[in-house]
């Protein structure tokens, strides 16, 4: 693909010429939708964002002019400008095939590329529409090729959004439309594009290549949870994807910077997101429960059974979920958790258990001759003999899983107070 010395230049200040990815957050939204906090507070999130490292920030032409101090230096984000608007978003969300007729979904151009150069753009983002109806699929292309032939005039970069709507488009058929939407859109003249998760790396790595051109994964909507997120992220660059475009997942954060770091460190560092979220470092500390969080899934309990036997259930779970039943009352639910009261320890004739120097329960096999004198003291009834040993909670060895699956956080992790742990 040939491209104009302009628009590498341009490229290049989006994509990192070291590993050729992009981290791009999308801030464009007061362009579409409500007033939302995330609109209202753009000035306060885009310095987070800035600050978090980020490549490249999407926003409105009215932003740009607004807030152009964000893009002013050379350690400062790309500036990219959303060149069209639509009306989706406040008539019926992402898909709108059964909400709203043809005649009330509306697009339309509002900067050109000469408009994007002068605020200092290094590129411009667009919509392509596949899927609602051939007549308004054939105004998206007649748009999105004079935005290319603009482009190519004055060498900034295109990068085109394709979105699959419609009453054609459906849960069994939209990886096969995304896939042929991104081909169209790189035939259109499309520099990079912009484009959803098709939810698995196989029909993502499929999209990637067909397209031939450089592949940003959009967010989405909010996810509940940040790992969500980051495992989109991280799918879609095993994939072959040059980074991301994420709006929502950054611009509502609790920590917009430090929402933006973890994806730098996703998509330019080459970590895992276990090593972000630092799941496999060993922590120190008891668990305890938050019986007002447990909604009695007991994942925790298939999690734990899993992790130590590689089996499925609960029979050999080192914790339980306690139900309590009152008539005419709501149903309740608690973790019953090992709090390392240490009496199994001190119960233990032969020495067999400790609490090592990490700060969780040891068992030395060899010496233990499986009296059951543990299984007596434990005063939560959470210690078991299993094949002639005892089965207890070791807290994952300094990984407790429970803590990793409950979403609902009904179970924590406190720290342990030096004074009480002996040395093995």
């Amino acid at each position: 693909m040939i491209i104009s010395s302009g628009k590498t230049v341009r490229l290049n200040r989006i994509f990192n010429p070291n590993d050729g990815r992009a981290v791009c957050v999308a801030a464009d939204h007061g362009w579409m939708s409500d007033p939302t906090p995330n609109v209202l507070e753009l000035r306060r999130i885009l310095e987070q964002v800035v600050l978090g490292g980020a490549d490249a920030v999407l926003v409105s032409y009215g932003t740009a002019l607004r807030m152009g101090n964000f893009f002013h230096g050379k350690n400062s984000p790309a500036l990219l400008i959303r060149a069209d608007w639509m009306n989706m978003p406040r008539l019926g969300g992402s898909n709108v095939s059964n909400i709203l007729p043809a005649v009330n979904f509306k697009k339309q151009a509002t900067s050109t590329a000469k408009d994007a150069l002068l605020v200092g753009a290094s590129a411009i983002t667009i919509y392509y529409f596949i899927g609602y109806s051939d007549e308004f699929e054939a105004i998206n292309i007649e748009q999105a090729a004079t935005f290319a032939k603009e482009c190519r005039k004055v060498g900034l970069p295109l990068i085109i959004e394709p979105m699959a709507v419609g009453a054609p488009v459906t849960g069994v058929n939209i990886t096969e439309i995304l896939i042929a939407s991104a081909r169209i859109a790189a035939e259109i003249g499309a520099d990079a594009l912009k484009i959803p998760y098709t939810n698995d790396v196989m029909s993502f790595k499929k999209l990637v290549d067909e397209a031939g051109v450089p592949v940003l994964v959009l967010g989405g909507a909010k996810s509940d949870e940040p790992r969500d997120a980051l495992e989109l992220v991280d799918e879609a660059i095993r994939a072959g994807a040059s980074g991301v475009v994420f709006g929502r997942n950054v611009t509502k954060a609790r920590n917009p910077r430090g929402m933006v770091s973890d994806i730098c460190a996703l998509v330019h560092g080459n970590k895992t997101v276990n090593q972000i979220l630092g799941i496999g470092a060993k922590k120190r500390g008891r668990l305890r429960p938050v019986a007002a969080n447990c909604t009695g899934c007991q994942m925790c309990e298939f999690v734990c059974t899993h992790y130590h036997s590689s089996e499925y259930g609960q029979e050999k779970s080192r914790l339980r979920i306690e139900f309590k039943y009152k008539p005419n009352e709501p149903h309740t639910s608690k973790p019953i958790v090992c709090p390392l009261c240490e009496k199994c320890v001190e119960a233990c004739k032969e020495g067999a258990l400790t609490i090592g120097a990490e700060g969780y329960l040891v068992l030395e096999k060899e010496r233990c001759n499986a009296c059951g004198d543990c299984v007596d003291a434990c005063p939560l009834h959470l210690v078991f003999l299993d094949d002639d040993k005892p089965i207890l909670c070791d807290l994952c060895e300094g990984n407790p899983q429970c803590i990793l699956w409950c979403k609902q956080r009904a179970i924590v992790l406190t720290e342990i107070k030096e004074s009480k742990q002996h040395v093995s």
